[in-house]
């Protein structure tokens, strides 16, 4: 599978949108982390991939879709294709979905980690161990979004509602209650990643495990898994880690992708079969980390935005938006980057890459106070506002979050369309 990282997780701002006495309930200390520290989160950038795919699900048996177009000022046409069914049309859409709990083991063995100031040390870490949590979380249960003025519905319907002016209507993109599958465990090897017990902040005795895992070998683990697996093109997979990051390059300090989805068929493309030799079956996927609260303080307060379902709340979306990663738009500045980054793609949750807002008070998690759910950009921003109108928020709001634009700095530019670049 071609899993590209995408640019601008360079240049990653992390930034909630309520107060940082609101966000966890053990956020009173080891707040904001120099970067300029040797043993601070310098090398730690969350970013997110997705996989580049093509045109062959027009013809193959796949997840439900819908398809439509804009065209920009010079005449050129911008087809998209998204989950469920025409939002001018209405109509419910449930995706069934299975979950795959990822386990992997680490051995303390030689690998070189003095750059982060870190040892390995051994370690099992059990997505099984988060799948509770991710059940009762608003990807899967139903919850209220003061911000959308929507309630009943999960985060990623939510989104569909809002982006399209469907909320309080029947139009609905929601995900089923996932199949549980088996455990699978992966043995990781010495030269393929480490555990490590990292502290929250530079001077703190506070230590948060995480696992790292090299990129290529764990795409390779996971077309193995998806090509020997028996599920039909039409559910979603959702793969997931407790806690575990991928580097790239063979390097552990190019670290951290939390997330990605993509797409694929037998062919080798994206994500590969998932029912043995089916050629008609275009199958699409979403791999993501459960994290640990704190485990990516480095960033300007409130700085723990990176909690819980924020990755899979991230893809899940994005996923909805351009199941098959072939969504392209008019090359836009990626706001919160330096000058000169670009990009193309409907990747609705990476120009607002770790901002997230409150998803109701959350009981059943230590340590927590509300979910992490991401916020999203939506279709009218990549599009200038070209889509038709049927295809637009009634309010004419850019991001899921009304609040996001008013962030300040970079992010006032979510008040109007994008940029062309």
């Amino acid at each position: 599978m071609r899993l590209r990282k995408l640019s601008l997780a360079c240049a990653l701002t992390l930034l909630a949108l309520v107060p940082a006495s609101a966000v966890l309930a053990d956020d009173s200390a080891d707040n904001a982390v120099s970067t300029t520290d040797p043993t601070s989160d310098s090398p730690w950038v969350p970013n997110f991939v997705r996989d580049e795919g093509n045109n062959s699900f027009l013809s193959s048996r796949t997840v439900p879709f819908w398809s439509s177009s804009f065209t920009d000022p010079n005449g050129v046409v911008y087809p998209f294709t998204m989950v469920g069914t025409d939002p001018r049309l209405g109509g419910s859409t449930t995706v069934p979905t299975a979950i795959i709990p990822l386990k992997f083991t680490f051995i303390a063995g030689s690998q070189d980690l003095s750059a982060m100031g870190l040892t390995p040390v051994a370690a099992s870490m059990d997505g099984a161990d988060n799948v509770s949590a991710t059940l009762a979380s608003p990807i899967f249960s139903p919850f209220t979004y003061p911000i959308s003025r929507d309630a009943g519905v999960q985060y990623g319907d939510a989104v569909m509602r809002a982006e399209f002016g469907k909320v309080g209507t029947g139009y609905h993109v929601q995900l089923g209650q996932p199949d549980i599958q088996d455990t699978i465990t992966l043995d990781v090897p010495e030269e393929m990643g480490a555990a490590v017990n990292k502290r929250v902040a530079p001077n703190s005795q506070t230590t948060v495990l995480v696992g790292l895992v090299d990129g290529d070998w764990f795409k390779s683990q996971l077309r193995h898994i998806i090509n020997t697996m028996h599920l039909p093109a039409s559910t979603l997979p959702i793969f997931l880690s407790n806690n575990v990051f991928l580097y790239s390059d063979g390097n552990f300090l190019h670290c951290c992708t939390v997330g990605g989805h993509g797409a694929g068929s037998p062919t080798g493309i994206g994500g590969g079969s998932l029912n043995g030799k089916d050629a008609k079956a275009w199958r699409t996927f979403v791999f993501a980390a459960y994290i640990t609260p704190r485990s990516f303080p480095g960033f300007p307060a409130p700085n723990r935005g990176l909690a819980d379902i924020h990755a899979l709340s991230h893809e899940v979306a994005e996923w909805m938006n351009d199941p098959f990663g072939v969504n392209k738009v008019p090359a836009y500045r990626v706001p919160v980057a330096p000058p000169g980054i670009c990009a193309a793609e409907i990747e609705t949750a990476d120009p607002v890459a770790g901002v997230w807002f409150p998803t109701q008070i959350l009981p059943i998690i230590p340590n927590s106070m509300v979910w992490h759910t991401a916020d999203q950009v939506f279709l009218n921003w990549f599009a200038r506002d070209a889509q038709e109108s049927g295809l637009a928020p009634v309010d004419g709001r850019y991001t899921f979050s009304p609040m996001t634009g008013h962030i300040g700095g970079p992010y006032v530019a979510f008040l109007s369309p994008a940029t062309a670049c």
